[in-house]
Formats: structure tokens, sequence, C-alpha cells
């Protein structure tokens, strides 16, 4: 199952994600540690684009996930095309930067993309079927 949306870049948009993606995934029966995991690993690649990128050519976010059998996809792609995307050591008093550290310790996978004038990330989880 495979679902796109493009969502307003703008910060309600990290909660409009995380909802959708969690409704899905409990009614396909995906464990509660994996919609958990998942839904926190999208609020930060939302919250990323938001923060610091830009929108697509059309004003926008594009967020999309693919249900497959053992596997989740994520990916959040925005209008930037330069910048480094990687994780860093945040401050311990920093209330900001952690975002793909937690990333890369939740994911099997993630990396980002450039094509198409466009940032894409891409994070990639083991299901775990209730």
């Amino acid at each position: 199952m495979h679902e796109t949306h493009r969502l307003a870049h703008e910060p309600a948009s990290v909660a409009v994600a995380r909802h959708g993606l969690r409704d899905l995934l409990e009614r396909e029966g995906v464990g509660d540690s994996v919609v958990y995991d998942a839904t926190l690993v999208l609020s930060e690649l939302v919250s990323n684009a938001v923060r610091h990128g830009r929108p697509t050519p059309t004003g926008h976010v594009e967020v999309s996930w693919s249900l497959e059998p053992e596997r989740l996809v994520l990916e959040v792609c925005d209008g930037g095309r330069t910048g480094t995307v990687e994780p860093v050591e945040a401050d311990a008093d920093s209330d900001h930067g952690r975002g793909l550290m937690i990333v890369s310790e939740v994911c099997e996978h993630w990396h980002v993309d450039r094509r198409d004038r466009r940032t894409h990330v891409v994070a990639e989880l083991a299901l775990a079927m209730a």
C-alpha cells in the first residue's frame, strides 16, 4: 500500500502527517512499537523539511509511505537542493538538533537523494505485525 500527501510547508503539517500514518498503520495491524517509531521518524523528517528546507515549487512538502510485507518506507520531499542532511551531535542543553540522530537509531536504513531539483529523505523501518 502506497500513499502520497502534499502538505502545507508549515509546522502544523507535522501533526497532519503523523496522524495520517498512525491511522493507516493501526488499521493494518502494525505493532504498537513500530507505530510509535514510525510516527516519531516521520515527525522528525517533516519537521526538518519545514524548518530547514524550502517548499516544493507548488508550495508544499510531499510525504509518502509504502507499507510492504516486511518494511515501511517513509519519504519526505522538500524544495531544498543544498545544505547538509546528516546527524550532528547536539549540545546537552539544546532544544533542537537530535532529529536525525533519532532517525539513525530507529531506522534500518535512511538516505538522502537529491533529484528533480528537490531533496528527498527516505527512511526504512522493519515491521512487526501485532
